[in-house]
């Protein structure tokens, strides 16, 4: 599960708050077995998350993109998955934001094969960002192959 988890670089963030659901896709990076997301400093997941801070995320992977079903046998098209539940928060110590923010970006600089020190996320980018991580309590796995 870990491994898809870093495998795959986005997921659905799942809230709910006064019985309204929201879903939205994002990016995340698998950071001390945690969740970091980075994203606008104001809007809805926010607003969810001030609400409500369980939450859940779901990452699948389909290495079949499309396959054909046959309606008289049996239909199977291969995935993997993982859904993650926990309590997610935004990060508002600035400080910690910026560490947070930095580990983000370095994490993908990696897996790009870049030196995150070439563009290295500043103070002031980083209080134009916020920041959301999410600690998880219970993950589950799915694979069909």
């Amino acid at each position: 599960m870990a491994a898809l988890l870093i495998e795959e670089e986005t997921g659905t963030l799942c809230l709910a708050s006064e019985g309204v659901p929201y879903g939205v896709v994002v990016s995340h990076a698998f950071l001390d077995a945690r969740l970091v997301i980075h994203c606008a400093p104001e809007g809805r997941k926010l607003d969810f998350i001030k609400a409500n801070p369980r939450a859940c995320y779901v990452v699948s992977r389909h290495p079949d993109k499309m396959k054909p079903h046959r309606a008289e046998g049996k239909c199977s098209y291969r995935f993997e998955s993982v859904v993650c539940q926990g309590r997610a928060r935004i990060v508002s110590d600035a400080a910690e934001r910026l560490e947070w923010l930095r580990r983000f970006k370095g994490y993908f600089y990696e897996k790009l094969g870049r030196d995150p020190k070439e563009d290295p996320v500043g103070e002031e980018a980083a209080a134009h960002v916020a920041c959301i991580v999410m600690d998880i309590e219970t993950m589950t796995g799915r694979r069909k192959a």
